[in-house]
Parts: C-alpha cells; structure tokens; sequence
C-alpha cells in the first residue's frame, strides 16, 4: 500500500508514518509539508492507494484544496485530518469531496 501523506507538522507526519508502517507491512508513505508538495507527489505516484490530507496547512484555502484534489485526481480516495472536528467541519470536508475523516485529537472517554 502507498499513501501520501501530506501535514504542515514534520514530527505528525512522522509519527504516522511510523504507525502506518507497522501496522501494514511493506507499506510506503511519502511525505508532504504543503499542498503543493502533497499534489507534486500524487502526479508522480499514480498508484498512490490514499491521500491522506491536514485541512489546516499551507495551501490548503479551506476547503478548496480538498476540491483542487478531487478535481485533479477523481480516483484518488482523499481521508481529512483535523484538529477541527466539529459536526459542521467534518460535514463540509464530505461534502467537498473527502472519502472520510480522522480527528487529530485523542479519543475522550
């Protein structure tokens, strides 16, 4: 598996790679600090399987950089990351086109 993952926070990014790695054996994660970077690396990685995509990062314009994505690669599943979960974020981040979402924050019990 091949997932793009693009976050303004190097040590996030790392982190998850990590998880990622562990949990699915031979799985390849490329790293975008920005949106540009993250759309640079889908347009060399065509067999990319996810994108995984901060909603707060440079380049990001809101919600028009989820529909940039969408726009630019239909086939490409797009999964949210946000510190931002509210009920009325995480409808508007579906609605422009994301397959899902995952909040940053830990899970409240």
């Amino acid at each position: 598996m091949k997932i793009i993952l693009a976050d303004d926070h190097a040590l996030f990014r790392d982190g998850f790679a990590l998880l990622f790695q562990q949990l699915e054996e031979g799985a390849a994660v490329l790293e975008a600090g920005d949106l540009d970077q993250a759309m640079e690396l889908v347009a060399r990685h065509h067999d990319a399987d996810l994108l995984l995509l901060d909603l707060n990062m440079p380049g990001m314009n809101g919600l028009a950089g989820i529909r940039r994505v969408r726009d630019a690669y239909p086939q490409l599943p797009v999964i949210v990351l946000s510190a931002s979960e509210t009920g009325e974020i995480v409808q508007a981040v579906m609605a422009a086109g994301a397959s899902g979402f995952i909040p940053k924050s830990p899970v409240r019990r």
